[in-house]
């Protein structure tokens, strides 16, 4: 920030909490010697607050992960964030609600997650036992591209362009591109295994972005009336407008019909359920349980054993993945453990006793290189702690 100013008025009660104070929050920030003396003076004038401050420190450093890497004004904006959330939560009462924790939360790096809370019907049992979540990180695997019987290896963060013409453009990172040559006569297969995303464009113009543990299968090129491709995990897609060949998407056991717009699917043949989240245009859902919906922007449908269900959502909450981001609104520890299972290739496995769907979380999940950062944040919003040994982690409870 240019000028940095503290107010130098502000009193400090006994119970005051430094994860609420914006000076605080500016100065962890945006460190300068000018601070560093002002704070250190605060605490050496009133040593009663040396356990708080100490603390607050602490927790604030656990999950300020990587902000050095952070450019200044990425840093100014998290910091208005910070300030528009304590403001929002204090007009609102909710200080002794969210307490200590969710408070840091708010300024975290890697995981900006609010408002946390408990279930009311899922109490959190207490107990003097150690529980422990294993998970085990799954043998690393590249993404492949299958046409007829040729296997061919695609890079991390490569770009892959069907021509129409049978041929396929891979561009990867350092913008070094390749030519490869598409069988006609078959469905080619694009396989992004776990802790791996990739690109695609279609023949037609068609955008695909496709997320960890996804298959799509795909044409070299559109033929008849219509375009069809197939898919088991997810994707958004931005669909090329032909109203003469209406768009086709097979997922699992239901088909979305479009003519031209944006979308996220979701259809892991892991989970039990499947969702469509409309970003822009119109669709049309069947199932092959005979259920139909048309879904207009901001709609989403989730299909479960016991039917269809449609609702108006956040749709940013379900495409953040393209860019790095997950959101949650009230989502449980164990499906965030599953979203970043699948982002980082980790596998965890939880114990019948511990209770990871006993507390849900709005808010982000920041996506870094680094799976610790990421766990992290997760032990602080979760109440454990974790430790990895080679290529095994534990989750214990604190």
């Amino acid at each position: 920030m240019d000028n940095i100013e503290v107010n130098k008025n502000q009193s400090f009660k006994p119970d005051h909490d430094f994860l609420l104070d914006e000076d605080f929050i500016q100065w962890r920030l945006f460190r300068t010697e000018e601070l560093d003396k002002y704070w250190m003076n605060i605490i050496k004038e009133r040593p009663y607050l040396e356990k708080a401050f100490r603390e607050a420190i602490s927790q604030f450093r656990a999950i300020q992960i990587n902000q050095d890497q952070l450019p200044q004004e990425d840093k100014k904006e998290i910091y208005k964030t910070v300030l528009l959330n304590i403001h929002r939560y204090k007009r609102q009462k909710l200080l002794r609600r969210i307490g200590s924790v969710a408070a840091v939360l708010i300024i975290v790096f890697l995981s900006t997650l609010l408002t946390l809370h408990q279930k009311n019907s899922h109490p959190v049992r207490t107990t003097s036992e150690k529980e422990v979540i294993i998970g085990q990180t799954l043998p690393e695997e590249e993404i492949y591209l299958l046409s007829g019987e040729e296997k061919i290896n695609i890079s991390q963060k490569s770009h892959i362009g069907l021509t129409g013409d049978g041929k396929a453009l891979v561009t990867d990172s350092t913008d070094s591109t390749k030519e490869l040559s598409l069988v006609t006569t078959q469905l080619n297969k694009l396989v992004v295994p776990y802790g791996k995303r990739a690109n695609l464009t279609l023949p037609d113009g068609t955008e695909v972005w496709l997320n960890s543990g996804t298959q799509l299968d795909f044409p070299t090129k559109f033929t008849g009336s219509s375009r069809e491709i197939y898919v088991n995990g997810e994707i958004f897609i931005d669909v090329a407008h032909n109203p003469q060949q209406p768009f086709v998407v097979h997922a699992h056991d239901m088909d979305i019909y479009v003519h031209g717009t944006s979308f996220n699917i979701s259809a892991y043949h892991d989970d039990n359920q499947r969702t469509v989240v409309l970003v822009e245009g119109r669709v049309k859902v069947e199932t092959s349980g005979n259920h139909t919906a048309e879904l207009l922007p901001n709609e989403k449908i989730e299909i479960t054993e016991n039917g269809m269900t449609k609702e108006h959502v956040d749709v940013s909450e379900y495409i953040s993945w393209t860019k790095g981001v997950l959101e949650f609104d009230e989502t449980t520890i164990s499906e965030i453990l599953k979203k970043i299972g699948r982002y980082y290739n980790v596998q965890f496995e939880s114990s019948p006793d511990i209770k990871m769907n006993d507390k849900t979380c709005s808010g982000k999940l920041f996506l870094s290189n680094n799976l610790d950062s990421v766990m992290t944040s997760v032990s602080v919003i979760s109440s454990t702690v974790y430790q990895r040994e080679n290529n095994i982690i534990h989750i214990t409870k604190k």
